[in-house]
């Protein structure tokens, strides 16, 4: 629906709202039992009474906010009527660089509206405006408000109503504090001052000129409960105090367990408390369906993991099987619940807030009849477009593990973790994850408004933020290696999946000028604060700022020549000259750090990186892929990258020919490995390995997130090397790709203790150009692909040679082919294939 003018609209504000200053920094207080939501009357109401003399042909709104907010007519919450079912937007306006911009939302409200007196009704909260998580980047200013309405009766008259002052605003209300990161505390004895305006003294709004940036459009893909992503919990266990089992916090004494369906429904007394598991680390929030007198309260606290022992040693924060919460931080990530004490039970789920939890802990402060406790998933509704399974369950499970996490973390912007202080949109973590996103799901409309947020942040002189939007603002947060490149990375990467140009059109200046600052900084001499973050060997932060300046320069190059349409144009100048300074950084790059035929700096990572960035030639190049190899090896079979190297790691290893190597880092169940956090009890990728292990409990409480999808990198491998499904650069969108499965050829003397070969893959992938299906399996020595080429598509074939003959049939017809090493090169059009 296209969006009204604001143009005669204003952005108002209450006059009697008080701001809090949070403060700038990260909060050191630690999540606990002791501390709880205090109630305040932060939230605003703003209303308008309008008397229509007829009910409307047609009515329609475009309304945002400074700060989350909800519209209601008359009171009904206003969403997207489709189907005769109305959906949501969830967490409006989303977060955006709010020194530049903000999205409104169109509404046809015609349904809503009536003959008579009608009440136009918004509520706003904190939310990334005003809220802890903004680290007072927007100086706490007021919530504000901006709507025009349309309305169009049978006659042809049509009327406007726009937010001025005399539109009326009041403070409290039910929801009686919200904050991200905090939670919500719902008081539903209160009654909405937009739902029955007459229990609320209000006044005249102000006009806020506390804004000044553009009023955009919002686009898909919008925040929305995912609602065939439901969860209901799998166990319910009830305790009542504690009980000593020789821990510095004891047990929860257990008077209940139930397990399976409807497990939650019960009486749940004061004083005692429920644990819930959703066998599911998610993002979104609880629904609750409760019957109790008036003014009882309900908590809950959420939690990843339970503590496992009640020991201190072993980091734990409460009695054995309670809520494990330290790891939140400052974040109290609570929902709060005053029922109002209807007969006939009701329902609540908050709207100002999202949490992220395995697992949900309810306490009340008197007895509460539970008759359900659903977990709806919320996030950004990208269409998943893919499917993988093989022939080992602990990579199914680790396929699973990497989707939940996207699930949670794509949520309005591209987040480290999703259920902390943090929850930020660091950018090292969306350049090494976006190409396994784009495996994943369609997030090309996702990476467009990322890619005007980068924009709207860049400073004048070109800097790129660590985090965007940014809200670490200063200089040591910006341009920083591998962090500040995800500018270039990701919108060039996501242009070869969906063959979006205007992407890369839309953001080209933005790149030149990350570029024409960098060209500031000597070699090597970058910014560089994270280095290959947490990896397990370090490498050099000059290595690293030196590497990634030369792939940026490759990277402009490339994407200038995609946008060049003849020669001396623009982008053919831009061209010629970025390969010319990664020719020159590449020349430097073997004086400084190539002796002897072999790196200087000899870690998993900066071969790593040498070979992936096309740093070395010949038989420098060899020797880096015999010591990488070597490297591994030694390690025990084992990775010792962090963010950076584990990006790039698998990928790297089968483009130099080493696909069983990448086939035994992916199986290895030792620390570090995504099968060991996997056996540890991992339901999604976690920030650290070890996060948690069960021979010595949580890690380290300030930095352990168990939803942190980077090293979920690795699917973006699984799909183009195990399954085959490749994209072929000089072709974007997938009209061409590379069919080339990489089956798992190890011998058993190459076998690692304890693997098992993959005897199968299959997978699909619904490309911008279609859906490509790839299924492998060996059997008795033979090699089958049955694989499908989608309508006005080709693909290039490299079919592996590992039988006794080297006779190739393509639905049971000898193919003529050419030979390449062990493989077999032919081509494909579109169809359904079964090749031998």
């Amino acid at each position: 629906m296209k969006a009204l003018s604001l143009n005669l609209a204003s952005w108002i504000s209450c006059k009697k709202q008080v701001t809090t200053d949070f403060g700038n920094q990260w909060r050191p207080i630690k999540n606990n039992r002791n501390i709880h939501i205090e109630p305040d009357d932060s939230t605003v109401y703003f209303k308008k009474d309008i008397v229509l003399n007829s009910a409307p042909e047609n009515a329609a709104v475009t309304v945002s906010g400074l700060g989350i907010f909800e519209l209601f007519v008359n009171g009904v919450r206003v969403g997207n009527i489709s189907d005769g079912k109305t959906v949501y937007d969830e967490l409006k306006p989303g977060w955006t660089e709010y020194r530049k911009r903000v999205l409104s939302f169109t509404y046809d409200i015609s349904s809503l509206l009536k003959k008579g007196e009608n009440i136009l009704g918004i509520v706003v909260t904190r939310g990334w405006w005003s809220g802890r998580i903004s680290f007072g980047t927007y100086c706490y200013k007021k919530m504000a408000a901006i709507a025009a309405f349309e309305i169009e009766f049978a006659d042809g008259e049509k009327i406007s109503v726009n937010t001025d002052e005399s539109w009326q605003s009041t403070l409290g209300g039910p929801i009686r504090f919200a904050d991200i990161y905090d939670g919500e505390y719902f008081d539903a004895r209160i009654e909405s001052p937009v739902v029955h305006p007459e229990f609320s003294k209000w006044e005249n709004c102000e006009i806020f000129d506390g804004f000044d940036g553009e009023v955009s459009p919002a686009e898909a893909p919008f925040i929305r409960v995912r609602e065939h992503l439901e969860r209901r919990p799998f166990s319910a266990v009830v305790y009542e105090g504690t009980k000593e089992n020789g821990s510095d916090f004891g047990e929860i004494n257990t008077v209940l367990t139930r397990v399976g369906a409807n497990c939650e429904k019960l009486t749940l007394r004061k004083g005692q408390t429920l644990v819930l598991d959703y066998r599911q680390n998610l993002v979104g929030r609880p629904h609750i369906s409760i019957k109790a007198p008036a003014g009882v309260m309900t908590e809950i606290y959420c939690a990843e993991f339970l503590n496992d022992s009640g020991l201190r040693s072993r980091a734990n924060d409460g009695p054995k099987g309670s809520a494990y919460i330290e790891n939140y931080r400052s974040a109290l990530a609570r929902m709060v619940y005053i029922t109002k004490g209807d007969e006939n039970g009701e329902e609540f789920f908050p709207t100002h807030v999202f949490y992220g939890f395995r697992y949900l802990e309810v306490t009340c402060d008197g007895d509460v009849e539970i008759d359900f406790v659903k977990a709806e998933i919320i996030g950004s509704e990208t269409e998943e477009i893919s499917t993988f399974e093989c022939s080992n369950e602990e990579v199914n499970k680790l396929f699973s593990n990497i989707i939940w996490g996207q699930r949670g973390n794509y949520l309005s912007v591209p987040t480290d973790c999703p259920q902390r202080d943090e929850r930020l949109g660091w950018t090292g973590d969306t350049q090494v994850f976006c190409g396994a996103a784009a495996y994943n799901a369609n997030v090309n409309g996702f990476f467009r408004k990322w890619a005007r947020d980068v924009r709207d942040t860049q400073r004048d002189d070109g800097s790129v933020g660590d985090v965007i939007p940014s809200v670490l603002n200063g200089d040591a947060s910006m341009n920083n290696a591998s962090w500040g490149d995800a500018t270039l990375i990701v919108p060039y990467k996501i242009y070869l999946f969906f063959g979006d140009r205007s992407l890369l059109e839309d953001h080209y200046d933005s790149m030149i000028k990350y570029m024409e600052k960098l060209s500031t900084y000597p070699l090597g001499g970058r910014p560089n604060a994270y280095a290959d973050w947490l990896s397990y060997e370090p490498t050099s932060r000059e290595y690293i700022s030196f590497t990634t300046y030369a792939n940026d320069a490759d990277l402009m190059s490339k994407i200038a020549a995609e946008l060049s349409e003849k020669e001396g144009d623009r982008y053919d100048l831009d061209a010629k000259k970025y390969a010319n300074i990664f020719a020159d950084a590449k020349e430097k790059f073997n004086e400084r750090y190539v002796k002897d035929g072999d790196l200087t700096e000899r870690t998993q990572c900066t071969y790593l990186i040498a070979l992936r960035f096309g740093l070395v030639d010949g038989e420098v190049r060899e020797n880096c892929i015999k010591a990488l190899v070597g490297k591994i090896k030694s390690n025990g079979y084992k990775l010792s990258t962090g963010f950076v190297g584990t990006g790039m790691l698998s990928q790297t290893l089968s483009e130099v020919g080493e696909d069983s190597l990448a086939y035994s880092l992916l199986l290895q169940s030792e620390n570090p490995s995504w099968i060991y956090s996997l056996r540890q009890g991992a339901t999604t990728v976690w920030e650290r390995w070890n996060s948690y292990t069960l021979e010595t409990g949580f890690g380290d409480v300030n930095m352990n997130s168990y939803n942190h999808y980077a090293y979920g990198a690795v699917s973006e491998w699984m799909f183009e090397s195990m399954a085959g499904i490749a994209k072929d650069p000089a072709i974007p969108a997938f009209r061409h790709f590379f069919l080339s499965p990489r089956p798992d050829l190890r011998t058993y003397g190459e076998l690692p203790e304890g693997q098992e070969r993959i005897t199968f893959v299959k997978a699909s992938y619904n490309s911008a150009s279609g859906l490509i299906k790839s299924a492998w399996d060996i059997t008795n020595g033979k090699f089958t692909l049955n694989a499908t080429v989608p309508e006005g598509t080709s693909a290039t074939v490299i079919f592996p040679l590992i039988g006794e003959s080297d006779t190739v049939l393509v639905n049971s017809v000898e193919t003529a082919y050419k030979k390449h090493g062990n493989s077999a090169v032919f081509e494909l059009t579109a169809g359904d294939y079964t090749i031998q």
